[in-house]
């Protein structure tokens, strides 16, 4: 089963709404004056320093408070550990979860928060961007080239090094969190510095043994066995997410295929269920130990969302579901994972994804 037109003829109204929203003028006005404001921000190279030792102190420049875009920037960090081994990383972001994130990654010594809403915090707003600008860097970097506030203050930091992107590094990649690990090892090479070679490192939330074991322990108390288990997640924003009668459609053929494994469900944080609750369900405002929950499962099945990133970093196989995104930019990555377009995609072919993670040594074909 696909998703039905009339879920297709919603998508396309929503789209049209969003075309007419005031709001959404205005966010690509104004994403329009900053790209020009921001075009005299460009790469630069720091006198004195030639070796990777050299580097000390950097800051990543992130501008942004949603979860998935925040989780992006593991494979960033877990980089820079590796290149620069005797740094401490600074991260610039939106006030956010990211304190929570980042905590087992010893090497993040300070979130720097910005205001979500700038204009109604404005004083606040300047204090930070007065206060890195105080601040001296070795390296500085702005996490995703597009994103215009990350380049300005990437630009107007005190950092002896500056990268905001604007580098073709010859490497094929449409990934978010890979794009700028790829252009950062052009750049970095091409002013002297030795750069990894090895592909990109997954997201990684790096949970602590006691998460994990408090997480299995959810997960078992609400099972009471310990039968491999699937988690679903249903919510999205906007039209990214399929019918009610699709993931019910889901379910049933997952009961049939699976017998003998457990079906959960994982709720967001408005706690409440798009399935009436048909599979048993856990909640947590907590979202390291909502990550600790699904590591404890063994397969994710979800919508394109902050839940899928943080699946993703949990290390357990995630099958992505989207619908209008680029799949190829946002996808999950880690191993097992896989990123689907519902509305190309049969329920059957899922299955058979869910069984190659389930039961890797059989032979799982149609």
């Amino acid at each position: 089963m696909k998703i039905d037109e009339n879920l297709m003829d919603a998508q396309e109204t929503q789209n049209k709404k969003i075309k007419m929203n005031p709001r959404k003028i205005i966010r690509t006005a104004t994403r329009g004056v900053a790209r020009y404001l921001t075009a005299g921000f460009n790469n630069k190279s720091g006198k004195g320093i030639s070796n990777n030792d050299d580097i000390k102190t950097i800051l990543i420049c992130r501008p942004n408070h949603r979860l998935g875009n925040l989780l992006l920037l593991l494979p960033l960090i877990q980089e820079l550990e590796s290149t620069f081994p005797n740094s401490e990383i600074d991260l610039l972001v939106n006030q956010s979860c990211a304190i929570q994130l980042y905590k087992n990654y010893d090497t993040v010594k300070e979130v720097i928060e910005l205001p979500r809403k700038p204009f109604r915090n404005p004083i606040k707003y300047i204090r930070t961007l007065l206060r890195l600008r105080s601040r001296k860097y070795d390296l500085a970097i702005s996490a995703v080239e597009e994103c215009f506030y990350g380049r300005v203050c990437t630009g107007i930091s005190n950092a002896k090094i500056k990268f905001v992107g604007d580098m073709d590094s010859g490497v094929k990649e449409r990934h978010i969190a890979k794009q700028v690990i790829y252009s950062l090892r052009f750049f970095l090479s091409n002013i002297g510095f030795k750069s990894n070679v090895s592909t990109p490192d997954s997201l990684d939330l790096r949970l602590s043994n006691d998460e994990l074991i408090h997480g299995g322990n959810m997960v078992y108390n609400i099972t009471q066995n310990g039968l491999p288990t699937i988690c679903l997640y249903m919510h999205a924003t906007c039209a990214k997410y399929p019918t009610e009668g699709w993931w019910l459609d889901l379910y049933e053929h997952l009961q049939k295929a699976f017998p003998d494994v457990n079906i959960i469900e994982v709720l967001p944080k408005e706690n409440v269920s798009k399935f009436d609750l048909r599979a048993p369900a856990l909640y947590s405002t907590d979202i390291r130990e909502m990550a600790a929950i699904i590591a404890s499962t063994d397969v994710f099945i979800g919508t394109d969302s902050g839940l899928m990133h943080l699946a993703s970093s949990s290390l357990t196989p995630t099958i992505g579901l989207f619908s209008d995104t680029d799949t190829e930019k946002y996808k999950p990555y880690n191993e097992g994972s896989v990123a689907v377009k519902t509305n190309e995609v049969e329920i059957d072919e899922l299955i058979v994804l869910v069984k190659n993670n389930l039961y890797p040594d059989l032979n799982t074909s149609l």
